[in-house]
């Protein structure tokens, strides 16, 4: 995670470059591999996407946010996050989406839910993603046989 400084987040740059070869491909299980691999890509997107939307929000809402922050917790992003969400919480928008995701739950367990809307690109990558996984272990099934995903 970036730090935070002054009441400030200082994100990383957006685009972290691969090394061009990880030892991990040739020591690990792939799904192991692709697993923290998307696991280090999501974590990168929260601090150099997410949390620079949160903080601007935070400095739209300074005295809001920390008029209950002691002074020597200024600067610890846990706080600042928890202090901000404590506000946001009693915000129209986020009430409305509760009442939104009782609506979503009880669709999705009657089964009426239509998902075509909900996230369509996300949708795509991560049905690609899942496709091409199958395909490549399928690739080798003659040699790993029923121990494939």
């Amino acid at each position: 995670m970036s730090p935070k400084i002054n009441c400030v987040y200082c994100p990383p740059h957006c685009h972290k470059p691969r090394p061009a070869q990880d030892h991990r491909q040739s020591e690990t299980h792939p799904s192991w591999s692709a697993g923290v691999e998307a696991l280090e890509d999501f974590n990168h997107w929260v601090n150099a996407v997410l949390l620079p939307i949160a903080f601007q929000w935070i400095e739209e809402h300074k005295p809001e946010v920390y008029a209950n922050v002691p002074d020597e917790l200024r600067d610890d992003v846990g706080v600042a996050i928890a202090a901000a969400f404590n506000l946001v919480k009693e915000l129209p928008v986020y009430k409305q989406g509760l009442e939104q995701r009782d609506t979503y739950e009880t669709a999705r367990e009657n089964g009426t839910w239509d998902s075509s809307k909900t996230n369509p690109v996300w949708t795509g990558i991560a049905t690609k993603v899942r496709a091409q996984t199958r395909e490549a272990f399928a690739e080798h099934s003659e040699h790993l046989g029923d121990t494939i995903p």
